[in-house]
């Protein structure tokens, strides 16, 4: 199999959005230059290869889920092949039903993540023009119930609308690395069905790079992208999950500023990872700007 994406670390966070999001590992992508967390320039590693940054929508569902679910079959499988070829044949096609299944599912819940952020911010603009007429009729209206309900919608609806995939495409259309950024609660203490408790936090997953990409900068261009992103939404930290057992990711990730916060609970069993943190420093002053 050629162009496979990056081995990613099996376990999903619990997020907001609506979409599982697998944990961000990036093993076996070592970038040169990648000791900076400042933002890239235009004349950045991917600007420089004829990559074009975007983010997805309803249409890119399809291509961004047939990377990852390329990643997520390989890295299941590999494994297996290298210590049973004799069974070589066998996995293969396991690989490819996996991976069908994958691409199926996980384009069915971007498209569900994506139309679900479009309808928050119908909701969310519906509620603060419903606020500002009525604080406009009524001079005490804002220390209401009424007002704080409306306020409180209008937060929830906010949160709901945080939900990003960033994607590279090369020139000939094709998608050759994306990562998810959303509001989620990273570390949660029981696996589903049990509600998760705790903060929401601006969290990284699914980050794929295309084999023939690799070792170019460009993992490190989508991290700072995200940095970006996560400014803008006036979060002061990024959190992602590296495997224990990948030197390489985490060796990445310190060198960019992150710092290990905490390890996986009991209940994840078949591959324990790191949780990773990264603080950002907010401007003291400034509108925030919306998504």
């Amino acid at each position: 199999r050629t162009d496979r994406g990056v081995p990613l670390a099996r376990g999903a966070a619990r997020g907001v959005a609506g979409v599982a999001v697998r944990a961000t590992n990036i093993d076996r992508v070592s970038e040169e230059g990648s000791s900076s967390s400042s933002r890239s320039p235009p004349s950045s590693s991917s600007a420089s290869l004829g990559l074009k940054l975007r983010r997805a929508k309803m249409s890119d569902a399809t291509a961004v889920a047939s990377l990852c679910a390329e990643v997520f079959a390989a890295d299941t499988t590999d494994g297996m092949v290298e210590a049973a070829p004799a069974l070589s044949g066998w996995l293969e096609f396991i690989a490819s039903w996996y991976e069908s299944s994958i691409k199926k599912e996980l384009a069915f819940q971007l498209k569900k993540a994506l139309e679900g952020k479009k309808v928050a911010t119908r909701e969310a603009q519906t509620y603060k023009l419903r606020y500002e007429v009525l604080k406009g009729k009524s001079l005490g209206f804002g220390s209401t119930a009424a007002a704080k309900n409306l306020r409180r919608l209008i937060a929830t609806k906010d949160m709901q609308r945080r939900f990003n995939v960033f994607f590279l495409e090369n020139e000939q259309g094709e998608v050759v690395a994306s990562v998810a950024a959303s509001m989620t609660i990273p570390d949660p203490k029981l696996p589903p069905p049990f509600p998760a408790k705790g903060i929401p936090r601006f969290y990284l997953g699914n980050m794929v790079v295309r084999e023939d990409y690799r070792r170019k900068g460009i993992a490190t261009d989508l991290l700072r992208e995200c940095e970006t992103l996560a400014r803008r939404w006036k979060c002061d930290s990024i959190w992602l999950h590296v495997g224990v057992a990948s030197p390489g990711a985490q060796k990445l990730y310190q060198n960019l500023g992150y710092k290990e916060k905490d390890k996986d609970p009991w209940y994840m069993i078949l591959e324990k990872r790191y949780l990773y943190c990264k603080t950002l420093e907010l401007p003291k002053s400034g509108k925030f700007q919306r998504i």
